[in-house]
């Protein structure tokens, strides 16, 4: 069996798009949860996902000064590709700090770093060197790996450029963070025209399998403009599972303090166990 991947996506930012990554990624994987084989990519220059889920010295000694984080993929491809074979630039050894009572199988990791913010700006159209586009490298480093995984997740930048489009092209399917308000509406949107128009230009299928309410605080505001999202048949069904707004995970995320899933997630931690279930039934297994 080969991995499904997956796409997080938006185009307005600040909708929990890492944290749910992260989340999903950790109750997944877990051997007191679904004991999945994960592979979570950070695909957004601002590198969140990497600082939430390893140790920045590992991270610096390891993978950025060795060239070995994403930006490099679409600096160098002919040198990172090189790579490939021996997966060097998958981080596989202590991945996330939920280990009390709890280990992780299999949850890995291809770090990203702040660098992808230039080098994203001045992509070739073609990489002769080795006769791949920027658009076709994301794909190019997974084939091989698809047989390892059950789920490739993929945290994308709130933006469409070829590094975004990558991850597009490798991906079966995409969720839809959106927070109930209009301008997260407005992003939900553009987004779904983008992915169409995407489909169209690369005779691909990359199908939008849900859009999953976060950062939701019950208001009577937000809960009119959640309705307008359920009842509009041209949004992707809205996940039974809500993100509620919390800011007690962030609290959670030092590395070097090994937490449960409840003492790392709070009062979102039943939330998440649905969500995983629910992602698993909506994605297959």
């Amino acid at each position: 069996m080969t991995a499904k991947v997956i796409s997080i996506c938006n185009l307005k930012g600040g909708v929990g798009k890492t944290t749910i990554v992260m989340a999903l990624a950790e109750y997944l994987a877990g051997d007191t949860m679904y004991g999945k084989r994960v592979l979570a990519i950070d695909l957004d220059p601002q590198s969140n996902l990497t600082s939430a889920l390893m140790s920045e010295e590992v991270w610096e000694k390891e993978f950025e000064n060795k060239k070995l984080t994403l930006p490099y993929l679409f600096k160098d491809p002919e040198y990172f590709l090189e790579n490939v074979k021996n997966e060097s630039f998958i981080v596989k050894q202590n991945i996330s700090n939920v280990r009390n009572r709890n280990s992780f199988t299999h949850l890995h990791l291809i770090p990203s770093s702040p660098r992808l913010f230039e080098i994203q700006e001045d992509l070739p159209s073609d990489y002769y060197s080795c006769n791949l586009k920027p658009v076709e490298l994301i794909s190019t480093i997974l084939k091989p790996l698809l047989k390892n995984y059950d789920y490739i997740l993929i945290d994308c930048a709130p933006n469409i450029n070829r590094v975004v489009k990558s991850a597009f092209l490798a991906s079966n399917a995409c969720i839809i963070p959106c927070i109930p308000n209009r301008m997260s509406i407005h992003g939900l949107e553009l987004l779904l025209e983008h992915i169409d128009k995407f489909n169209r230009d690369y005779v691909h299928k990359l199908k939008a399998v849900g859009t999953l309410i976060s950062r939701y605080n019950r208001t009577i505001a937000q809960t009119e403009q959640l309705n307008s999202i359920i009842v509009n048949p041209f949004y992707p069904p809205v996940f039974e599972t809500k993100i509620l707004e919390r800011a007690k995970i962030a609290e959670g995320l030092e590395l070097n303090n090994y937490l449960t899933y409840k003492q790392k997630y709070d009062d979102s931690h039943d939330s998440m166990m649905k969500l995983a279930k629910e992602f698993i039934q909506r994605v297959g297994r």
